[in-house]
C-alpha cells in the first residue's frame, strides 16, 4: 500500500498550510507555546493556565487533542487572576482576533473571563500595563466563535495580546477552554483546506471564517507557477474532473467585497493516479444475456508482482485506483458463490484513454442455497439507554427464496425488546420476522433495538448475548451460518470508535471452522461534517485471509484488501458532528473471515483498527481478543447445537457444533408440561404432532443438559 502511505504523508507534512490564519492550536508538546507566557497576581496560585490533552486527560478541544485552560478556582481571600499572553503582534488595519471559546460544563459561572492588551514596549508581566478590549461569556460544553475587533487607534501599532481570568474570594467557578487562536485580516483567509479524490476528480474543501459568501480557487499541475487568478465559487467545496495522473496542488482566498480580498491559502497538495472501473453481469435465466447484477462479488486483480481485491456494490460496480503508471497489463478474476472456473481476463491498460472501463460477463451459475444471518450492533450496550442492531439476513446463493423467517432470542433479564420499523411477533424472549422474496445474491435489512435494563441487572463488564437464527430451506447447501451468536460486553463509559468480534472473548473448536464477525464503529465526535473517513484493518495470520467478506456498513464505502490488510474508504460521506447531529453522527463497516484450517485449541485472534477522520491522525481502537478454549476452560462451553429449521412445520433437525452426542430430548409446551421425550435422535425429532406455538427443547449429553426453544408453526 505504497501509494496510500504517500498520500498520508502529504496530507500531514503540509497541514501547516491549511492553518496559515493561526497565531496558534496548542497542538505543540510545550507549554506555554514558543514566545507565549503565564501569569498570576499571586493570589490563589494553585490553579493557571495548562495544557489541554483530550488523549490522557479527556479535556474538551475544538479540533485536534489539544487546547489551553484554566480553572476559576476561588482564592481563601481576595481575587485571583491569571493571564495567557501572546507574543508580540502588529496590529494591522480591519485585523480582529479570533477564537474558540468553552466553559468546561453547564456547571456555576462565577467570575469573569477578558482579552486585554499590552503596549510592545511595556513590562507584559506587569499585569497593570493591561487593558480589557473585551469581556467574554463562555457557554458550557459548547464551543462558540469570539471575535474582539480591536479600536481604530490600536492600528498599525506592537501589542501583546492576553487571556485573563478573574474571580473573587466565595465566587464558585468553572474551567474556561479555548482552541484556534487567530489574527485575522478584514477579510479573513479560509483554513482546513482538504481533498477528496475519486477517480480523475478531486473534491476541494475548506472553512471560512466568518460570513464569507464567495472564494476564489487556483488548481495547478505541481510544476506550474501560480498566476494569482482562479475560478470564483459560491460555496466552502469545488470539484475538479478530468484530471491526468500527476502531483496536483491547490489555492483558495475569501473575497469578501470586489475591492477586499483575503490573501492566498494554500499550497494543498494531493495526487491523481490512474484506475478503471467495471461492472460484473450474469446470465441470471440461461438466454445468453448478461441482464443481472452480481453484488457482494471479490474482484481479484493482478499487476505486476502485486494482488488486490475489491468487491461488487449492490450493482455489480467496481472500481479501482492504485496504479501510478502510465500503462499497465491487468488480470482480473471474479470469485462469487456458484461460479467456478471463471477465467480470467487480462487487458492491456492505456490510461491516456478516458473512461477505462472493464466489463465482466459471467455465465448462469449452477443452483447453490445459501442462508446466512448476523446480528450487528450497531452501538454500545450500556445499563438504562437503548442499544440498535442491524439484522442482516443475506441471500449467499445463485436461488431465489421465496419465504424465510428470522429470529432472535435474547435475555429478558437483562433486556427489553424495544422496537423495529419491520413487521414482527414477541414471544417472550424471541423475536420473528418473516421475510419475502429473497433474490439471488441479494440481502435485507431488519433494525433492531433492545432497553438495556439498569443495575443490577446490568453491570459495567458483564456480557449479554444473542442468538439469531434463520429458517433453512430443504436443500440448504452450508446450514452452519444459518445461525449466529453476538456477545457483547456492557459498558458505562462511551467509547465510540471501537471493534467487537460478535463471537466473544471464546470460541470452541467447532465455531473455528466457521466464520468470525467483526463490527468497527466509528463516530465523528469533532465540531464540522467529517468529509472523508478511512479504516485501515490488519487481518490477524491465523486467518485465511482469502475467506474475507465484507457484509454491512453505514455509508456507502468501499473496501480494498491486499493480503491482510484491509483499507475502508468513505468517501465525501459528510459524516455530522455529533453536536449537531448526535444519531447522524455514528457509522460502521461489519465483515466475516474464516481462520484457518490448521488452527488448534490455545490458538489466538486478535484485530485493532485506525479510524481517519479527513486528515487528523488516526484514533486507535480497542484490541478485539478471541481465543479457542482449551477442553476444560470454565470461561466457555463447548458443548452447542445448531436447531433448523426454526420456527418448524414437520421435522426439527439438530446439529451439534461440538461433536457430543445426544443421550435423548424432552420437548416442554409453553407452560412446562412435557409433550413427548425421545431416545436416539438420530440428527432430528418429528414435531408434526405438537399444536402451533412456543415450545422448549430439553438436550440431555453425556456431559451436560443444554435448554432450546422454538417455535412450531
Amino acid at each position: 500500500m505504497k501509494r496510500k502511505l504517500l498520500t498520508a504523508f502529504l496530507g500531514l507534512s503540509l497541514s501547516c498550510y491549511a492553518q496559515s490564519p493561526y497565531v496558534e492550536s496548542f497542538e505543540g508538546d510545550v507549554f506555554p507555546p514558543d514566545g507565549w507566557n503565564v501569569y498570576d497576581n499571586g493570589i490563589g496560585t494553585d490553579f493557571d493556565w495548562k495544557h489541554g490533552d483530550q488523549i490522557l486527560f479527556g479535556t474538551p478541544v475544538y479540533e485536534g487533542y489539544h487546547s489551553a485552560y484554566v480553572n476559576l478556582f476561588a482564592p481563601e481571600s481576595g481575587t485571583a487572576q491569571d493571564w495567557l499572553v501572546t507574543p508580540v503582534v502588529n496590529i494591522a488595519s480591519g485585523m480582529s482576533l479570533q477564537f474558540k471559546s468553552s466553559y468546561l460544563d453547564f456547571g456555576p459561572e462565577g467570575g469573569t473571563c477578558s482579552v486585554r492588551v499590552c503596549p510592545a514596549d511595556a513590562d507584559p508581566s506587569v499585569l497593570s500595563n493591561y487593558t480589557i478590549v473585551q469581556v467574554v461569556d463562555p457557554l458550557g460544553e459548547i464551543f462558540t466563535d469570539v471575535q474582539v475587533y480591536f479600536p481604530e487607534t490600536m492600528e498599525g501599532q506592537d501589542f501583546y495580546i492576553a487571556f485573563v481570568t478573574e474571580i473573587n474570594s466565595g465566587e464558585d467557578g468553572n474551567t474556561w477552554i479555548i482552541d484556534n487562536v487567530a489574527l485575522v485580516g478584514a477579510c479573513p483567509q479560509p483554513y482546513n483546506l482538504a481533498v477528496a479524490t475519486t477517480g480523475d476528480s478531486a473534491e476541494l474543501s475548506w472553512t471560512a471564517w466568518g460570513e464569507t459568501a464567495q472564494w476564489e480557487i487556483e488548481v495547478l499541475p505541481l510544476d506550474a507557477a501560480p498566476t494569482g487568478e482562479g475560478v470564483i465559487v459560491d460555496e466552502n467545496t469545488y470539484t475538479v474532473t478530468d484530471l491526468d495522473m500527476g502531483e496536483y496542488r491547490f489555492y483558495v482566498r475569501s473575497i469578501c467585497s470586489e475591492a477586499l480580498q483575503s490573501s492566498w491559502a494554500g499550497p494543498f497538495y494531493f495526487d491523481i493516479l490512474n484506475g478503471f472501473n467495471g461492472v460484473v453481469n450474469y446470465d441470471s435465466e440461461g438466454d445468453s444475456v448478461c441482464d443481472t447484477p452480481l453484488p457482494g462479488a471479490e474482484v481479484i486483480i493482478t499487476i505486476g508482482d502485486e494482488q488486490y481485491s475489491v468487491y461488487t456494490d449492490e450493482q455489480g460496480h467496481f472500481n479501482f485506483y492504485n496504479i501510478a503508471a502510465e500503462t499497465a497489463t491487468v488480470t482480473v478474476n471474479v470469485n462469487a458463490v456458484g461460479f467456478n472456473n471463471v477465467p480470467a481476463l487480462v487487458e492491456e491498460f492505456d490510461f491516456a484513454e478516458e473512461d477505462l472501463t472493464l466489463n465482466v460477463c459471467l455465465e448462469q451459475p449452477e443452483a447453490v442455497t445459501d442462508l446466512s444471518i448476523t446480528l450487528i450492533p450497531v452501538n454500545q450496550a450500556r445499563p438504562g439507554f437503548v442499544a440498535n442492531y442491524q439484522l442482516l439476513v443475506k441471500n449467499n446463493g445463485s436461488v431465489a427464496i421465496s419465504t424465510a423467517t428470522a429470529t432472535v432470542q435474547f435475555d429478558d433479564v437483562k433486556l427489553e425488546f424495544d422496537s423495529s420499523p419491520n413487521s414482527y411477533t414477541l414471544n417472550d424472549d424471541i423475536v420473528s420476522f418473516d421475510l419475502m422474496n429473497l433474490a439471488p445474491y441479494s440481502t435485507q435489512y431488519i433494525p433492531v433495538s433492545f432497553s438495556v435494563m439498569p443495575p443490577p441487572e446490568n453491570i459495567g463488564g458483564e456480557e449479554i448475548s444473542f442468538d439469531s437464527n434463520v429458517t433453512v430451506p430443504e436443500n440448504e447447501n452450508t446450514p452452519a451460518d444459518n445461525s449466529a451468536v453476538l456477545y457483547q460486553t456492557i459498558v458505562n463509559s462511551y467509547d465510540p470508535n471501537d471493534i467487537t468480534v460478535h463471537e466473544g472473548e471464546y470460541i470452541s473448536m467447532e465455531q473455528a471452522q466457521g466464520y468470525l464477525h467483526y463490527t468497527i464503529r466509528f463516530q465523528n465526535t469533532g465540531t464540522a461534517d467529517a468529509v472523508n473517513i478511512r479504516l485501515e484493518n490488519i487481518l490477524d495470520d491465523n486467518f485465511d485471509w482469502s475467506t474475507f467478506e465484507p457484509l454491512a456498513s453505514s455509508h456507502a464505502y468501499t473496501v480494498i484488501r491486499q493480503e491482510n490488510e484491509l483499507e475502508f474508504k468513505f468517501d465525501n460521506i459528510h459524516l455530522p458532528d455529533s453536536t449537531t447531529d448526535e444519531p447522524g453522527s455514528h457509522g460502521f463497516v461489519t465483515y466475516r473471515v474464516k481462520p484457518l484450517s490448521e488452527v488448534e485449541d490455545g490458538d489466538e485472534f486478535n484485530s485493532i483498527a485506525d479510524i481517519y477522520f479527513d486528515f487528523n491522525p488516526a484514533i486507535i481502537t480497542n484490541t478485539a481478543h478471541t481465543e479457542i478454549a482449551l477442553v476444560g476452560v470454565e470461561q466457555f462451553n463447548t458443548v452447542k447445537f445448531i436447531l433448523y429449521p426454526n420456527p418448524v412445520t414437520e421435522r426439527l433437525y439438530i446439529t451439534s457444533q461440538s461433536g457430543e452426542n445426544i443421550i435423548y430430548a424432552e420437548v416442554y409446551d409453553i407452560n412446562g408440561k412435557l409433550c413427548f421425550k425421545q431416545d436416539s435422535l438420530q440428527g432430528s425429532i418429528d414435531v408434526q404432532s405438537l399444536n402451533s406455538g412456543f415450545y422448549f427443547i430439553k438436550l440431555t449429553t453425556e456431559t451436560t443438559t443444554l435448554n432450546y426453544k422454538f417455535i412450531k408453526k
